[in-house]
């Protein structure tokens, strides 16, 4: 359903030359040579095994933790996670919760989420420049035209197309260069950094906080993507 409605938002927006500014075509530029480097197959391999995409021990050898105090939550399934969570020397959170306001500890974080798979009948460029237009700042020109996308769609399709749409004027993304078949990074001071790889077909998000510098977690982010992605080499 959420891809559907992403189709249905960004699938006629993806042409190179009407994008906002300079920045964006140089971003789709370095994406397709990398998007037609590789196609990533071997991801397959790990479908709804989020545990053997990425080990424990794998993290553990890009950041050091104590694998005694470490949580673990898989979820092997669609669209599932597996994350690790362990103490961190951060203050707590004043976080709501059902409606009510609380303190929660604010534990260090580190995993992958919701890998999934693109249709064989789309072609890798359509796919990267449909990804691509899910973070990229849009021009009014590409906001208009998702307008008319969404008029001619049923009303269920609509009504949520228009509610991802405002949170999507609200999300700031960063492109990263050198990483899979495009890369996109945002930051958010609670919930920490989340890096969404595409990567020939495949998609995938590592997630994490594991201090409150977002640079910092970025870093770590790229090399958790690049340790997964290495995996077809």
């Amino acid at each position: 359903m959420i891809f559907g409605i992403a189709f249905v938002l960004f699938s006629c927006n993806s042409d190179k030359k009407k994008s906002s500014d300079l920045s964006d075509k140089q971003t789709s530029e370095k994406s397709s040579k990398k998007a037609n480097a590789k196609t990533y197959d071997c991801l397959i391999e790990f479908d709804n095994k989020y545990d053997e995409l990425i080990t424990k021990e794998e993290l553990a050898s890009i950041y050091p933790f104590d694998v005694d105090q470490v949580h673990e939550k898989v979820s092997n399934r669609s669209y599932g996670e597996y994350m690790l969570s362990w103490p961190s020397d951060r203050p707590d959170m004043t976080m709501e919760v059902s409606g009510m306001t609380m303190d929660l500890p604010d534990r260090n974080t580190m995993g992958v989420a919701v890998l999934n798979f693109e249709s064989e009948k789309s072609d890798l460029e359509s796919i990267r420049n449909t990804f691509d237009m899910g973070y990229k700042e849009l021009s009014e020109e590409e906001l208009q035209k998702i307008e008319k996308n969404l008029e001619n769609a049923s009303k269920e399709v609509k009504e949520s197309g228009l509610k991802m749409m405002e949170s999507r004027k609200k999300m700031k993304s960063e492109f990263v260069e050198g990483i899979g078949s495009s890369a996109w990074y945002k930051w958010n001071d609670k919930h920490g950094g989340e890096l969404a790889v595409l990567a020939g077909r495949a998609k995938f998000d590592v997630r994490l906080k594991i201090s409150d510098d977002a640079f910092e977690n970025k870093e770590y982010a790229m090399k958790i993507a690049s340790l997964i992605l290495a995996k077809c080499d």
